[in-house]
């Protein structure tokens, strides 16, 4: 059995692909098996990756390639990439973000000397080869990730692999990191923190159209719901909940949020409204949602939350240009 099973989902990624395939098989860490899930890319990511292969020859018994029988999104290919896992534990890494050499190395390290079943790490957010930002991975409480005040990616979590075993499918590609984390997290006895950014996510530099940004935004939006959804569900019928608890309160609050930047427009207030209305009694007096939060909540109400929006973002501007 491996230390680590990495799985990495592909599709249209050829650009980025060579960088992530030399930095999982430069790994310092020698007992580990990487499954590359192919989502039917229509490009030549796969070529790509086994090009750099070669360059790893030593590595070439340790990598397991699946194609997925129709596209079928990255929720699916992770899950079939678990399903095949074989590790004492298992990662996830996207085809177009990078980790460190010792990555991996590192956070079974840890997880072995101090017998815990998830080790996080920071992520390194980079854009035109810059570090932008630095994000915090350490987990405490699913309290905290329901709220949003920490992460639930999978690409900084190792997880031990057993975990993983009869938890539901995300049904939907927005927030599908969310669903797996959480069941995992839920069952999670021993956590610990490596307090480095061990994982490299790199923005795109991709533009769309205003149009194309609004219906993207609400796709993206119609996706989280359905794993929120699927979330809340679980979280009640299998883990205890009760659903009134003042996290699942945050949570349902954090789902209407993809929509601010559309609330304005009568279509979508009437959805953002009508998205968990229960909430609405509740939020002002959640002591984990922040002032901002509230304050921006009152001014949806108001049908004042665009218009000083923009007032604000000019003003920030502004003062910007000014200094």
């Amino acid at each position: 059995m491996p230390a680590v099973s990495v799985v990495i989902p592909v599709y249209k990624v050829e650009p980025f692909m060579a960088r992530c395939a030399r930095s999982l098989f430069g790994q310092t860490l020698e007992d580990i098996e990487f499954i590359f899930v192919d989502d039917c890319t229509p490009d030549r990511s796969i070529g790509a990756m086994r090009e750099v292969l070669e360059e790893f020859p030593q590595r070439k018994d340790q990598v397991t390639v699946y194609r997925m029988p129709r596209n079928s999104g990255q929720a699916a290919a992770r899950m079939q990439g678990i399903a095949l896992a074989r590790g004492e534990y298992v990662i996830h890494c996207d085809s177009d973000d990078y980790v460190d050499v010792d990555a991996y190395a590192t956070l079974y390290g840890k997880a072995r000397s101090e017998d815990l079943d998830v080790v996080t790490c920071d992520i390194a957010v980079e854009q035109d080869g810059h570090v932008t930002e630095r994000v915090r991975g350490e987990y405490t409480s699913v309290a905290r990730m329901l709220q949003g005040k920490e992460r639930w990616n999978l690409v900084c979590r190792l997880i031990r692999r057993t975990l993983c075993e009869d938890i539901a499918a995300p049904v939907a590609d927005m927030g599908e990191d969310m669903v797996i984390s959480v069941q995992a997290m839920l069952k999670a006895r021993r956590t610990g923190h490596v307090d480095r950014p061990l994982y490299h996510y790199c923005l795109r530099g991709d533009s769309i159209t205003n149009a194309e940004g609004r219906e993207a935004l609400v796709a993206r939006w119609e996706s989280l719901m359905k794993n929120a959804r699927l979330l809340l569900g679980l979280l009640t019928d299998r883990y205890g909940y009760t659903g009134n608890e003042p996290e699942i309160t945050h949570f349902k609050y954090k789902c209407r949020r993809l929509l601010h930047p559309v609330v304005h427009i009568p279509e979508f207030y009437r959805r953002w409204k009508g998205t968990f209305p229960e909430v609405d009694r509740k939020v002002l007096f959640l002591p984990s949602c922040s002032l901002e939060e509230k304050f921006w909540f009152v001014l949806i109400h108001l049908r004042l939350y665009h218009p000083v929006k923009r007032i604000t973002g000019w003003f920030r501007g502004h003062r910007s240009s000014d200094s």
